[in-house]
């Protein structure tokens, strides 16, 4: 398994999705609040760091990006065939009035495949006291399993795979205060049509095989026009001191 840091800056506008109904993208309504914030956010770009600790240094840095080495094909086909255990994530939220549409997830490591929240969230003190571990799911995805497994953490904390059915999205939102380069989100797939915007950041250029570093204390929302599934895995965690890519 390899990975590098790819020195590069992308544009990327959202409208032009509109056009596109011939290519397979979904066209359906979606609340203002949501095509507001994307396209306020879509003409910017994050500059590139080559570390994570310069993208910290940099206030106008929006998130760190490393390219993995692994079989992302084997790896979308597990994704996919795990199709009848997604449950529903976070369908409680409400930004303006408006709920997530289409967002599942599946948890690889943590308390149960289908506890997808912190610990906290179902009554525990500590990780060990929520008993994490890899669930069964991992019997059924050992190439993205296997994969994941072997990327350079400590320790693992919760590990998910997030689903956004076509037509679906996530309302813009926050995941901490201030600064927060945590969790890596590693696209399996990233269909024609869907796209990340982050506040002050643009569209987040995710490809197939592609990992995030995200400041997701910046408002952050994800939008997918595709007419497929769109797969990412997101690893929260303690990094090891010789954890490379950073």
């Amino acid at each position: 398994m390899k990975a590098s840091v790819l020195n590069r800056v992308f544009v990327w506008t959202l409208r032009p999705v509109r056009s596109l109904a011939h290519q397979g993208v979904v066209d359906l309504p979606y609340p203002s609040t949501l095509l507001d914030f994307c396209d306020a956010n879509s003409r910017y770009t994050s500059p590139v760091r080559l570390t994570i600790d310069g993208c910290r240094a940099d206030p106008n840095c929006a998130y760190y990006r490393i390219q993995f080495d692994f079989d992302i094909s084997a790896a979308l086909t597990e994704c996919r065939a795990l199709e009848p255990l997604y449950c529903d994530h976070r369908s409680e939220d409400r930004t303006c009035g408006y709920e997530h549409r289409g967002w599942q997830s599946l948890t690889l490591h943590g308390i149960d495949k289908h506890k997808t929240k912190h610990f906290t969230h179902y009554g525990f003190t500590s990780f060990e006291d929520a008993g994490y571990h890899w669930t069964d799911v991992c019997t059924q995805a050992p190439t993205l399993c296997n994969f994941l497994r072997a990327l350079p953490y400590a320790r693992f904390h919760r590990v998910r795979i997030m689903k956004l059915a076509p037509g679906g999205y996530i309302m813009p939102h926050q995941d901490g205060e201030g600064r927060a380069f945590g969790p890596l989100n590693i696209a399996i797939n990233n269909p024609p049509g869907c796209r990340f915007v982050i506040r002050g950041g643009g569209v987040v250029p995710f490809e197939p095989g592609i990992g995030m570093v995200l400041d997701v204390a910046r408002t952050h929302a994800v939008i997918n026009q595709s007419d497929e599934a769109r797969y990412h895995v997101i690893v929260h965690g303690e990094y090891a001191p010789h954890m490379r890519y950073l």
